[in-house]
């Protein structure tokens, strides 16, 4: 599979630590199904924002997080990733929430939500395996 990564920096898609210790290769903690779903949304939505730690923004743990992050659950789908926490300049989570779920063909590799209604700033989707053929919605993800 061919992972469009020209759309982002890798920067922008794992915490500082993991680039500090990896650099480019931090490319290979990245699920190429939760990348291709990025591209999606990059497509859809226009500019997205994950971490945007390297230009002096605050937001650090909203991809890819070190195995020793104390962010979020142990075995959270960010560590593994997975799970990815995305900003928009021109669309409300709950907007980009309710497109996804309206267009699921244009994003055939999300399979869990968390609820909108209750993050606000930013729009958590993670690509793990599940058995069910929809869109999973959670109030609160417990990983």
């Amino acid at each position: 599979m061919a992972v469009q990564v020209d759309y982002f920096k890798i920067e922008e898609l794992v915490d500082p630590q993991t680039f500090e210790q990896f650099g480019d290769n931090a490319w290979w903690f990245l699920d190429p199904n939760a990348v291709e779903a990025l591209v999606a949304m990059r497509e859809a939505f226009g500019p997205i924002t994950v971490n945007d730690w390297l230009w002096g923004g605050h937001y650090t743990q909203s991809g890819f997080r070190h195995p020793h992050s104390t962010t979020g659950a142990t075995l959270s789908q960010h560590k593994f990733g997975r799970g990815f926490d995305v900003k928009s300049k021109h669309f409300t989570a709950e907007q980009m929430q309710s497109f996804i779920l309206a267009n699921r063909e244009r994003f055939p590799h999300i399979t869990t939500m968390e609820n909108a209604k209750h993050t606000k700033t930013w729009l958590h989707f993670d690509t793990r395996i599940r058995l069910e053929n929809h869109i999973a919605i959670f109030d609160l993800i417990k990983e």
